[in-house]
């Protein structure tokens, strides 16, 4: 292969699990560009209900994507939790979203379970489409890698983190500082000046 061939091929991204790497498709959209749209799904009454990012976006209020492969293992458990008791600070001011590769069924068992109050919870496990648009898909396994982003409520995309290793806890306090530096505080609030303390806590 030549350099101008070898420059001409995308690069290939990757992320370990246990120490192994694995292949990712896609590119990671860039902060300070327009988000990508996507489509996930939960399950309600028996019937399978499409949630994009445009009926998630509402007027000043930016948007949180907690990003995993399954709520079923012990890390995600824990950034579950942990961004949902961080969220609480915020009221209504923001909307906190997880995204796993599971079905329906067992995110909903979960987010039961856990008693998890602030945040939805959906699925990409029918087409992958949130994986693929946000090059977050671990291409073998087709489940998502763990990763954050924050969108503000224009739909620019303001904060992203893919982690390394899919075993490890996303940075709390740089997401949650970005979301708190998307929201609309009122006037004479010292809630956003909080949220610091609160997400250092987690």
């Amino acid at each position: 292969m030549t350099d101008t061939q070898e420059a001409s091929q995308p690069h290939t991204r990757s992320v370990t699990f246990g120490g192994e790497s694995f292949a990712l498709t896609g590119q990671m959209p860039a902060v300070g560009a327009a988000a990508p749209s996507f489509s996930v799904c939960a399950w309600h009454n028996a019937a399978k209900v499409d949630v994009t990012l445009e009926s998630l976006l509402g007027p000043g209020r930016p948007l949180l994507l907690s990003v995993f492969a399954s709520v079923d293992t012990p890390v995600s458990r824990l950034q579950l939790k942990n961004f949902d008791n961080a969220l609480a600070q915020f009221g209504d001011l923001a909307t906190g979203v997880h995204i796993s590769s599971d079905l329906p069924f067992t995110i909903r068992r979960v987010f039961g379970n856990e008693e998890i109050a602030c945040f939805m919870g959906f699925s990409d496990y029918l087409d992958r489409n949130f994986g693929h648009a946000y090059g977050v898909l671990l291409e073998e396994s087709q489940v998502l890698a763990r990763a954050v982003f924050v969108i503000d409520s224009t739909g620019i995309l303001r904060y992203a983190e893919l982690l390394p290793e899919v075993t490890f806890e996303p940075d709390y306090l740089a997401a949650l500082n970005a979301l708190s530096e998307c929201c609309e505080w009122p006037a004479n609030n010292e809630a956003g000046d909080e949220t610091h303390d609160t997400a250092a806590a987690t």
